[in-house]
């Protein structure tokens, strides 16, 4: 073999990235070594084979530019291998340039080229000829292979894009609302069978329409839209020519051939149905909460007016319980003072100074009583309990005993009094003990206002509709302006001098009790140090006989046998006083200060009437009225209790106890003789 043109370079060049393969195949080593040194370049990626073997090898791994192949080699030559490699599929397309020392004239070129090679080259090859021969073979593999990747990038889109559309109209088909694809000028291109349901006609038809015949085009995308749109409420036209609502959105799609527009379509005509169905439940359920409210407002008002009832009602029991407990504690030590001054008084050995003295007290006695009538009478006059007892009354036969009352303390504060009873109808239908409690309360109110020396006026008269009008007129400290409204309210007072010190009650019970009888009290004053004028008119009648007072009741007939009468009270100084005076006149008595002494005493002694405190200290005294009455019962046996409480349940509960009388604590002994006296005839033996 010719051995080739050396041209060996110092140091091998590197292969670049891109680089394209190259085989050169020789038997010879040496040849090999000078074709590398030829074509050695960073453009090249050079494979050595040394016979046909290796180079079907090199060729199974490696896609080659070109081969640069001997002629004359062993065993296989350079014109098999090449119609060889010309014959398989993968090499067929490679160019072959041949290599030979024994040129054989125009037989060998044509052999060469009839196995497929591109050229036939003898040694010893000049370099620059290989070299720019190969260079050919290496731009055409290069843009061979640039074209392949771009032939190959393209069929890759194009599946892909053909398979994006084939998995777009898949999900377009799918899509459980209607579908359209239309373009820019409005052009339906694709429908699915939910847009052929809804417009009520097939998808041919759809395909020839555009969309602005089957979507009102003020809901369609505008023509410079770029986003995507909505969703909207829109009706949509169908076939049959029914209008039905839906609600639509659309969305750009863009590609290379164009814009065009997915437009998605809902039929909302069952969720308009349902949304009016729902706003009319809703409705509906409004107002029943609305009404629910109301009553559940109503059950708390009533509810929170129901315990605040209960608990006013409590409030007002225990206050009741209070002042009853209040007004036995206060009047119980009241009694024997006022029954040691009847006694005191009884003495025909006081001198006048004395009397005078003991009518001060009984006169204090009294007042402090009337105080604690006025505590009560305050209290039932709030809850609505104050018991009247209506009878045909005179009313200036009233204002006379509310007179000789006051007079005591009208001689001493020096006052004069002028009394003008001008009144032609003058009789009431009212209650005698109320009626003398206002005058009482005026008069008394006037006394403690006037100086010493001033004048007092009471005056009748008749108004135009025939009520009666009973004037007080005194010439005392007067009332502010500013108070005159304030005046009838309880615990206020008109001034602030040392006389209208006291508990402010007066006025306030009065007025209650002259509305209580269907008429009115007013006040008038022209300021302090001008005095005042009380008014109270009340419906009149014409005046019938009134039974004067019976002063003699309490004495009994003669012959008579005296009364035995069992005084039972927890208070020592009460029942000794007590009984002294009914002893005094003329009753059998006997005392006890307990229930257990009183049923004793009762054992040995034979008594008429039971006159008795309600509150002992081992029961109370209706408690002993009934025991004692079972066990009498064989013999009418009356009861009249006398009591520091005088609370309208404690009346009620000794008449259901079956007590003739109810005394509230101090008790004149007058008056409990005159109620002894009327049960006289119901003892007799």
């Amino acid at each position: 073999m010719t051995a080739l043109l050396p041209s060996e370079p110092a140091v091998p060049p590197v292969p670049s990235r891109d680089a394209v393969s190259l085989l050169l195949v020789d038997d010879d080593p040496k040849n090999l070594t000078a074709l590398e040194s030829i074509l050695e370049s960073p453009e090249h990626r050079l494979t050595k084979a040394r016979n046909a073997s290796e180079a079907l090898t090199a060729l199974m791994n490696t896609s080659f530019a070109a081969i640069v192949m001997d002629v004359q080699m062993p065993e296989m030559n350079g014109i098999e291998l090449a119609r060889l490699i010309k014959q398989r599929r993968k090499t067929q397309h490679i160019p072959i340039i041949l290599l030979t020392a024994h040129y054989r004239e125009n037989e060998d070129v044509v052999q060469g080229y009839d196995v497929g090679a591109v050229d036939y080259l003898t040694k010893p090859v000049h370099p620059a000829v290989l070299r720019s021969k190969v260079s050919v073979f290496v731009d055409l593999f290069r843009k061979t292979r640039a074209l392949a990747e771009v032939n190959r990038t393209m069929e890759c889109e194009i599946v892909e894009r053909k398979t994006a559309e084939d998995r777009f109209r898949v999900v377009v088909e799918a899509a459980p609302s209607a579908m359209l694809v239309f373009t820019a000028e409005g052009g339906i291109e694709l429908v699915n069978s939910q847009a052929e349901r809804l417009f009520g006609m097939g998808r041919d038809s759809l395909m020839f329409q555009l969309i602005s015949n089957l979507v009102s085009p003020s809901a369609l995308p505008g023509p410079d839209a770029t986003e995507a749109v909505g969703p909207r409420e829109i009706l949509v036209g169908r076939k049959d020519g029914a209008q039905v609502p839906a609600e639509a959105s659309f969305t750009p799609i863009h590609s290379p051939e164009g814009s065009r527009w997915l437009a998605s379509i809902v039929d909302i005509a069952e969720r308009k149905r349902s949304e009016e169905s729902l706003r009319r439940a809703n409705a509906e359920l409004a107002a029943k909460n609305l009404a629910l409210e109301k009553q559940a407002e109503e059950r708390n008002l009533r509810l929170k007016a129901e315990s605040a009832r209960a608990e006013a009602e409590a409030a007002n029991a225990a206050k009741d319980r209070f002042l009853a407990m209040l007004s036995h504690e206060l009047r119980t030590p009241l009694s024997p003072v006022l029954h040691a001054v009847t006694l005191l008084n009884e003495n025909a050995g006081c001198t006048p100074d004395v009397r005078d003295l003991l009518l001060t007290i009984r006169r204090n006695v009294l007042l402090e009583a009337r105080l604690i009538d006025d505590l009560l009478d305050l209290a039932r006059v709030r809850n609505g309990k104050l018991q009247m007892d209506f009878q045909s009354t005179d009313a200036h036969q009233l204002l006379h005993h509310a007179l000789e009352i006051c007079s005591p303390e009208i001689v001493s504060h020096g006052l004069e009094v002028r009394l003008e009873l001008s009144a032609a109808v003058h009789g009431l239908r009212a209650d005698p003990a109320r009626i003398q409690q206002i005058f009482w309360n005026l008069i008394n109110n006037s006394i403690k206002h006037t100086p010493p020396g001033g004048t007092i006026t009471i005056l009748t008269g008749n108004e135009a509709n025939g009520a009666l009008r009973i004037q007080v007129t005194d010439t005392g400290c007067g009332i502010a302006r500013d108070k005159l409204t304030r005046i009838f309210d309880a615990f206020e007072q008109g001034t602030s001098t040392e006389a209208s010190k006291g508990l402010g009650l007066g006025l306030a019970i009065s007025k209650a009790l002259a509305e209580f009888h269907g008429g009115t009290i007013t006040a008038h004053s022209d300021g302090p140090g001008k005095g005042a004028v009380f008014t109270v008119t009340l419906p009149a009648t014409s005046v019938s006989a009134v039974p004067e007072g019976e002063t003699q009741r309490g004495e009994a007939s003669p012959g008579a046998p005296p009364l035995r009468v069992l005084v039972v009270d927890d208070h020592h100084d009460t029942v000794a006083a007590l009984s002294t005076l009914l002893i005094r006149r003329g009753y059998d008595v006997r005392s006890a200060e307990s229930v257990a002494g009183a049923l004793e005493t009762a054992g040995s002694y034979v008594f008429d009437v039971l006159v008795t405190d309600l509150g002992l200290p081992d029961g109370s005294g209706v408690e002993l009225f009934e025991s004692l009455r079972k066990r009498h019962d064989s013999r009418n046996i009356e009861g009249v209790a006398v009591s520091g409480f005088g609370m309208d349940d404690d009346i009620a509960r000794c008449e259901r106890a079956g007590f003739s009388a109810h005394l509230t604590k101090p008790v004149e002994i007058n008056k409990l003789q005159r109620c002894l006296a009327s049960l006289t005839p119901k003892t007799a033996r």
